[in-house]
């Protein structure tokens, strides 16, 4: 035997160890067919549940990430914005990372907004991430292939109309010019970057209502820009949303009882609020309420428009075989029964919403009004409040709506009890 055949045969029985060591049992085989199969399970129900609910989960280093992106794109010119110096510092702002478990009610997973902490207190950013609804600014040249941007006059024009076409608003002058804040005029690259963030920014519905109505301090306001980037103050959060929602019909103290008849007022006064400026919220929760400086405002205006718009998306034409099929969220709407189409615009009003979601509630889920001290004639009124049926509690102007008189009975009723108590602890 030949040295050439004593090394092939060495390396074929190597090659025979080296197969005997990795060959499987049956028992082997079977537990990882059934770990692959657990695995790739796992892995497609994450799929269709985030493709089915839309769910946008936040991870603290996909924010550092986030972060980052967006400084290096600063860095290169890319993007542009008052507040981009002091958020690529590192000094300044500082300290990203996902909302806790304290503001989860507020913040229900979500990857486009976050904390930090800017100076000595905690903000709110956000992404105005463009999606399939943004339109684009500029247009590309087929024949030279170049980028082409409107001039900064017929930008503000293309505000304008966008603003008008959806909202139904029109922008004074003064208001427009405050609004766009465009930068680097001189430099044609700068300028373009600071206009297309400018865009992405005003099609985002929560920078632009609270740009648009920051003088009536009733949105979180903004702090500042960079890129698609927005910050916004963090609200204090209503001190009950913690303590369990299932929990109110237990025994309450009184000074628990008094806090829950006072935000239930601030909340109704921030109704008239939004009323007065014809808003209407479609989707509430208890935990998107907060106070800034003893002012109760909302967390999230995703879904806050104008109650044009709303009437106009409610009423688009579209098939439908059900009343829910007309409905976005807690705006509700007919469905025509002859025609089969959403043509009736919102039938309901923020007052029905608050009073079914957050007064009233339901057995399973009951309202923060809804405790062993609330009174049989509380009771009533909000069951009014929440299914209006008479004449004379349904508003005029949207049939499954509370009346205003409802309103300001609800609103008597809970001063009243409130003064009672606060004259009993002091007697």
């Amino acid at each position: 035997m030949t040295i050439s055949s004593n090394s092939a045969l060495v390396m074929h029985n190597r090659f025979k160890n080296m197969t005997r060591r990795l060959r499987f049992s049956p028992r082997r085989r079977q537990y990882c067919v059934l770990t692959s199969a657990a695995i790739l399970l796992l892995v497609v129900v994450g799929v269709v549940g985030y493709l089915l609910t839309g769910m946008h989960y936040c991870f603290d280093v996909l924010v550092e990430w986030k972060v980052s992106k967006i400084c290096n794109q600063y860095y290169t010119n890319e993007v542009t914005g008052y507040m981009c110096p002091e958020l690529c510092a590192g000094d300044t702002i500082s300290e990203f990372h996902c909302p806790p478990a304290s503001h989860a009610a507020a913040y229900p997973f979500n990857a486009h907004r976050f904390l930090a902490r800017k100076a000595q207190q905690f903000v709110v950013v956000k992404h105005a991430v463009p999606d399939a609804s943004y339109e684009k600014l500029s247009w590309i040249d087929s024949h030279r292939q170049e980028e082409h941007y409107p001039t900064e006059q017929e930008y503000g024009g293309i505000v304008r109309r966008y603003i008008e076409l959806r909202y139904g608003v029109q922008l004074p002058f003064d208001k427009l010019a405050g609004l766009l804040a465009l930068k680097n005029k001189n430099n044609r690259i700068l300028f373009h970057a600071s206009m297309r963030n400018s865009w992405n920014l005003i099609q985002n519905n929560e920078y632009l209502l609270s740009r648009l109505y920051e003088e009536k301090e009733i949105f979180p306001q903004v702090l500042g820009t960079c890129g698609e980037l927005f910050l916004t103050e963090l609200l204090e959060t209503v001190e009950f949303v913690d303590e369990g929602r299932y929990h109110f019909t237990n025994h309450i103290d009184l000074s628990k009882w008094r806090y829950h008849l006072k935000v239930a007022v601030l909340v109704l006064d921030y109704l008239d609020e939004m009323g007065q400026n014809r808003f209407q919220m479609c989707s509430v929760v208890l935990g998107g309420f907060g106070i800034s400086d003893s002012r109760m405002k909302y967390h999230d205006l995703r879904y806050i428009s104008t109650e044009a718009a709303i009437d106009r998306r409610l009423s688009d034409g579209r098939t439908c075989a059900v009343d829910a099929d007309c409905s976005y969220y807690d705006c509700r709407s007919r469905c025509n029964a002859t025609s089969h189409q959403c043509t009736a615009g919102l039938l309901n009003n923020n007052l029905q919403i608050v009073c079914e979601k957050i007064f009233r509630g339901t057995a399973e889920e009951p309202g923060i009004l809804v405790t062993e001290k609330s009174s049989p004639r509380l009771l009533r009124i909000l069951d009014r409040c929440a299914r209006p049926a008479s004449r004379s509690d349904v508003d005029a102007a949207r049939p499954w709506g509370p009346s205003k008189t409802l309103k300001k009975q609800l609103y008597n009723e809970l001063t009243s009890i409130y003064e009672q108590l606060a004259s009993s602890l002091y007697s």
